[in-house]
């Protein structure tokens, strides 16, 4: 059961937007254009041999550009084939693996049930009393223990992927309206990675960071940077009220004061995204603890774990990993200089232990949010009593559906984290008798 939560919304200003749109015209003077009939007269009027000659004008121009740029797509084709087969003869490996992530996005377009589950009916709050969150007088029957921890969750910045079907923040006119060359750019991106080999990179299948989602986790760092400078290189612990909780929250994402052992531990979900967002907007904790103190590396201490049970709820293709099992996690166009970081540090700090792979396409997402409450309390995994996961909008949103008390009317129930925002929970646990 999640309680005391306290969540900071940036400004949104897709909150409350509306649209209008002029009435369309009912007269068919009012189109410009020359009716059969006029409403109430009751006499038909004449199409006029001009307007039909304009109007087959028009479409036949129509069909003129279209046939042109299918003669355009036509030309391209050919070299694009050929370049392909060249590329498949000269380095296989790559091209096998561009297609087998081909057929992994088709299999689970096709067969992942992912969103396909039910809040449970059961409430989590009446396993728990009301002196921690929950709506028992008294401990129930059959509770034998209680734990708790401090969960604080970031949300990725913007993807690739959001970058060219999501409007987001965006003019929907302007959206709409270059939506179909932003396609195409994405697809010649695509088809440049599936000829030169880059076979550890896609825009489309587990999207890395847009220039937007960097600026967004940019933004994350100075945020906390402000912060820092208020409150104290020092941190701040302790105290009651909104203010030392958020002051609490800072100190903790920072390792403010612990830069020798920190008592946070930072994962994150196996998609590259998150992982760029932890290591972009938690730089200048890692320069602390990781770079200086050289923690980072094999056996190093703070670095940025993977959990498989963090991946996002959903069954298109950027919600899948592009990092074989428990393999070396390559940078992407934004990992190699990250401010406050020395150039080549990205991949020392990510540690792909326990990372087995993908979902299963048979899994689901309450599975997974019951993977990871178990993650957090399991003391061979996370030892530490705070956890700084960066994830995803749905499976935060479906951790607050599933865990918050179901008479709590909370936003975080219906509203996403936007992009490069945290929130800070406290995750209790109850264990049965038997275990």
């Amino acid at each position: 059961v999640l309680s005391k939560q306290k969540i900071s919304y940036r400004k949104n200003s897709r909150v409350g937007q509306r649209l209008s749109c002029a009435k369309e015209p009912v007269n068919s003077r009012e189109r410009g254009g020359v009716g059969i009939g006029q409403a109430g007269s009751g006499k038909p009027r004449p199409i006029f041999f001009s307007q039909f000659v304009t109007d087959w004008s028009h479409q036949a121009k129509a069909m003129t550009a279209l046939g042109e740029l299918l003669d355009l797509i036509r030309a391209f084709a050919r070299p694009f084939l050929l370049v392909s087969a060249l590329c498949l003869l000269s380095n296989p490996g790559a091209a096998l693996r561009k297609l087998r992530l081909l057929h992994t996005t088709v299999r689970y377009l096709a067969l992942c049930k992912d969103k396909k589950f039910d809040v449970p009916a059961s409430d989590p709050a009446s396993f728990f009393t009301r002196e921690l969150g929950g709506t028992a007088e008294s401990r129930p029957g059959g509770v034998r223990s209680y734990a708790e921890k401090t969960v604080i969750m970031i949300r990725h910045g913007e993807s690739t992927w959001n970058d060219t079907f999501n409007a987001g923040d965006r003019n929907k006119l302007v959206f709409a309206a270059l939506w179909l060359p932003n396609l195409l750019y994405a697809l010649l991106v695509e088809g440049y990675y599936f000829v030169s080999g880059k076979d550890f990179e896609s825009w489309f299948y587990d999207s890395a960071l847009s220039a937007k989602g960097v600026r967004q986790a940019e933004g994350l760092r100075r945020h906390l940077q402000r912060e820092t400078k208020r409150i104290g290189t020092g941190g701040a612990r302790g105290g009651a009220g909104a203010a030392s909780r958020e002051d609490a929250a800072v100190t903790l994402l920072l390792a403010l004061g612990e830069q020798e052992n920190p008592s946070s531990s930072v994962v994150s979900s196996n998609l590259r995204r998150a992982m760029s967002t932890a290591a972009i907007g938690l730089a200048d904790r890692f320069a602390a603890t990781a770079v200086k103190g050289g923690a980072a590396g094999p056996g190093g201490g703070d670095r940025i774990l993977l959990l498989p049970s963090l991946q996002e709820i959903s069954q298109n293709p950027d919600a899948l990993s592009i990092l074989p099992p428990r393999g070396t996690a390559h940078p992407t166009w934004c990992d190699d200089g990250i401010p406050g970081l020395p150039e080549g540090t990205f991949a020392g700090l990510i540690d792909s232990r326990h990372h087995g792979g993908n979902k299963d396409v048979k899994s689901n997402g309450i599975i997974r949010l019951r993977q990871f409450c178990r993650d957090v309390f399991d003391p061979t995994l996370l030892p530490k009593g705070c956890v700084v996961a960066t994830g995803h909008s749905l499976f935060f949103r479906s951790m607050f559906q599933v865990f918050l008390p179901r008479g709590t009317a909370h936003v975080g129930k219906r509203k996403k984290l936007v992009n490069g925002g945290t929130v800070m929970v406290t995750l209790r646990e109850a264990t049965l008798e038997g275990g």
